[in-house]
Formats: C-alpha cells, structure tokens, sequence
C-alpha cells in the first residue's frame, strides 16, 4: 500500500488501483466541521487525479461512518457565515457525486445527517450489519440541506425517502438492504474487506466505461449554485435563524458527544 497523505481529518492511501480514504474524528464519531469537507474535497480531487486509482472508496475511524455536521461549530453559524458552511457541505456531497471514479461507501454504525447525505453521493452502499442510518433534522427543527433530499427517492422511491425524512427515525441494515439503500450487507469485522474486494473488482474495468457510466446513470447532480443548492441555502439559514434551533441544536450536540464517548 502506497504512503497515505497528509490529511488531519482522513486518512488516504493507495492499494491496487483502490484508493482508501478514512474519515478521521473517531473521538466525535467522525463529525464533520469546515476543515473536514474542504479535505474531503481536496482528496477527491486528488484520488481522481491520479492515475493510478480506479476506485474509491470511503469510510469512517472507529465506531461509526459519520454522525453528521458537528454541531459545536454549525450551531453557531448564522446569517452569512450559515451561507458559507451550507455551501460548503453542499459542494463537499457535489464533489462525491461527481467524482469521474466510482465511490464505494463502506458504512458501519452512525450514518446521521450530512453523514447519510454524504453515503447517497456515493455510487454504491456496503454496509455492516451494526448501520443505523437517520436524518435527524427534522427533529432540530431543519431539514437535510446537501443533496439528500434530492438523492435519496432515486434510490429507495419517493413515499419511503417522504417518511424518513419527515420522522428522523432510525433504518437498520435488514430495512435499508430492502429498500434499497444498501447494495449488501456484511458482519461488521468483514465490512472493509468486503468493501475493497467490491472495490478491486470494479477495478478491473477500464477508467473510461466506468467513468461514461456513472455519468449516463446520473447526469445531472444538483449543483451548489443552481436552482437546488441555492434553495437549500435560504431554507436553512431560515430554519438555523430560528432561536429553537440553537437550543435544538445543542442539545442534540451534547447527546452525540456524550455517545461518543462511551
């Protein structure tokens, strides 16, 4: 396996054209704050500039894939400053989607919020038999704001994606295999494994019939600055205005730092 790059966030290598990337925050369930996307974007970038990668594939540090945005930082972000940081998550999700190289997300444990909206920009789903997968904002009084709302009744149909989305509740890896969600589903200790055998596999494929396919299966992604993303930006800064979403939002921060670290 080649050196990783220097990332403080991830973890990036190289194994017979699979690139592995980590998300790296196990102590906050790998939460992601600003400096995470805009390294999740630079090392998309650079696992599609290089050669010698077929596939990527991503996953998360320790007990958990990832629990979302981390609200220690986003909570506080209002008017100008929630404009940026939605944008930012919105293009981080962009980048997935749009990579020319298939993205294998291997999932295990928490897959909450933007963590759920960034596994649905990948092109392909592995998870452990341990996933909960929810998009909680609901709960906070807000809704999913980077793509998933958008992505996810292409995937498991519009009445399914309309329940989740307006309940927040929680989806095992039995519901999401039947759905559709997970493409398969793995004991825990296996799931890696898997994952870059699936990968290596793909591999095996030219760069450009996998490239072309991607791109015929999902055309147009929505964009940060088009009619969709540009909604997204004003529908949550409204929502993150709203003075319940602040206390909302910290309570549910305290909750998920608190399950962190048992």
């Amino acid at each position: 396996m080649n050196e990783p790059a220097s990332f403080q966030y991830l973890q990036y290598a190289v194994d017979d054209c699979v690139a592995l990337i980590t998300l790296n925050r196990p102590e906050v369930l790998n939460a992601c704050n600003s400096a995470t996307h805009r390294e999740v974007q630079a090392v998309i970038e650079r696992a599609e500039l290089d050669d010698d990668v077929r596939v990527v594939v991503l996953t998360g540090a320790g007990r958990a894939f990832c629990s979302g945005s981390d609200l220690r930082e986003v909570g506080q972000f209002k008017g100008v400053a929630a404009r940026r940081y939605l944008k930012l998550d919105f293009t981080t999700k962009n980048r997935v989607a749009t990579c020319s190289k298939p993205v294998v997300a291997a999932l295990h444990g928490h897959v909450a919020g933007g963590g759920f909206e960034l596994a649905l920009a990948c092109d392909i789903r592995l998870v452990a038999d341990n996933v909960q997968f929810s998009l909680p904002e609901i709960l906070l009084g807000t809704i999913p704001g980077s793509g998933g709302l958008q992505r996810l009744p292409q995937i498991v149909g519009l009445g399914i994606a309309k329940e989740w989305a307006f309940t927040g509740r929680r989806i095992g890896a039995e519901e999401a295999y039947r759905t559709g969600l997970a493409n398969h589903v793995y004991p825990v200790d296996q799931l890696l494994a898997e994952a870059m055998t699936f990968a290596r596999e793909l591999a095996n494929r030219t760069a450009l019939s996998l490239a072309l396919a991607k791109v015929a299966l999902d055309p147009q992604p929505p964009a940060a600055d088009g009619m969709i993303g540009i909604y997204h930006t004003l529908a949550s800064q409204a929502c993150h205005d709203d003075p319940m979403y602040a206390q909302q939002a910290g309570s549910y921060a305290k909750k998920k730092e608190a399950g962190s670290q048992r």
